[in-house]
This record gives structure tokens, sequence and C-alpha cells, in this order.
């Protein structure tokens, strides 16, 4: 694992669109291996199994940030993934140290995407963990809380960590033109979050499910109709519509 996939891995960009002005509003990077014999998941789960998940964790971060082309994109941001073990890793804020001392551009700029991951859900009931994420933003990172709405993040957790992004699970947008409850609930969290948390709506496949998102004033959207992962990190609105 460390001297194989490990050294492989190359970072993809997919598009985050503002969904008011048609913007770019950012770029969510995914870890990939070019050979594709293996699920990112399951490839996450078996560093998780060897005792090495804060080490590729924080080697994604890394290939994630020094393959974008941050100094082209003023107004954009960067979503990178950190699982809550990374986060609290008792190397992670040295890393962090190191990282903003290599490229001190990346502050405000970079925003830590916190996987909610059955396996650590224990660890969103340490103190510890609260800390972590308050170093995080005293050193000029914003935080997400990815998938909410997929079963294991409440809105306990909404509260108490004070987020800057809410990432809603790509399950209220499967059919969210078909189904009142999902418009209702997806309403409801654009009107609690409007004054300080953007709301960004994942998943975004379908036009009418498009069209429905910008009906309930959904401020941010993602998905492969806006925009596959590719490694170019530089998308126009004539993209999607050429």
């Amino acid at each position: 694992m460390r001297n194989s996939a490990a050294n492989k891995m190359e970072s993809v960009y997919q598009p985050i669109w503002d969904l008011n002005n048609w913007n770019v509003f950012g770029y969510e990077a995914f870890l990939t291996f070019p050979d594709g014999q293996m699920d990112i998941e399951k490839i996450y789960e078996l560093a998780r199994g060897k005792g090495c998940l804060y080490e590729l964790n924080i080697k994604a971060i890394l290939n994630a940030i020094t393959c974008f082309p941050i100094e082209r994109l003023d107004d954009s941001l960067i979503f990178v993934n950190l699982f809550p073990s990374t986060l609290i890793h008792h190397q992670f804020e040295k890393f962090v140290e190191r990282l903003l001392k290599q490229y001190p551009q990346i502050q405000e700029k970079v925003v830590f995407q916190i996987n909610h991951t059955p396996s650590e859900k224990h660890i969103w009931d340490l103190s510890d963990l609260k800390d972590k994420i308050n170093m995080l933003k005293k050193n000029g990172f914003d935080v997400a809380l990815y998938g909410v709405g997929n079963g294991t993040a409440v809105l306990q957790q909404i509260v108490d960590f004070s987020a800057s992004y809410i990432k809603l699970d790509r399950h209220f947008t499967k059919e969210l033109y078909r189904s009142k409850e999902k418009q209702h609930i997806v309403s409801l969290l654009v009107q609690y979050a409007k004054q300080q948390i953007t709301i960004i709506l994942e998943g975004i496949e379908k036009e009418m499910d498009l069209a429905k998102a910008k009906l309930l004033k959904v401020p941010v959207g993602q998905g492969n109709l806006l925009g596959k992962p590719e490694k170019s990190a530089v998308h126009t609105i004539e993209d999607i519509f050429r």
C-alpha cells in the first residue's frame, strides 16, 4: 500500500457552481489512481485496516493543493477531504504548519471538508475534534460538513462545529423535482443557513433537479450535469452548455 498505490495517486477537480450568478464557486478535489483497479473508498478502508489512513489522507491533501492552479483562481476555493481521525491525529497540526509555510497563499482558499464516515462516527463526540476545527479556523481555513443527510450527520453537529459550508448528500438531489418531502427539507435548511452558512447541493445529474434547486434558492450546486471531475481545474459557463 505504501509503496505502490499511494505513489500513483492523482488529483482531479470537480467544479462547484454559484447557482445564482453562474460563476465557479470552487472545486472539490478527488483522489484517483490511474490504473483504476480499486474503488477509492475501498482504498481508504484498506489504508485504515493497515494503519496508514492518516498518511494516505495527508498525501491526498498535499497532492490536491500542489496540483491546483491556485494563483489563477482569485475568487475560487478548493475543497479537500479530511477524515476526523486525520484531524485529531497528533501530527496533523504540525502538517498544517508546514503546509502554510510552503504554500502561504492557500489561506482563505482551502476548505477542509470533514468526511462523515460510519466507522469514525464516535470521533464526533470527542471534545478534541472541536478544538482541532478551531485550530483550522485560526490558521485561515474554512470547514465544510460533508454528506449532511446521509444518516451520520445530524443537526447537532451543524450547530456545534460552526461550519462555513454544509454539503447536502446526493440523496436529497435525486428526484428532487418529484419529492415534496425533499423539497421541504432542502428549503428549511436553506432558510436556516441563509445568514451564516453556505448550502452546497451535491449530485446534480438532471436538469429538472437543477431547476428545482434554483427555485428552492439553493445557492451552490455540484454534480456531473455541471461538470465532471477533471485534471484541469479551469471551467467557464460555456463548458456546461458546449
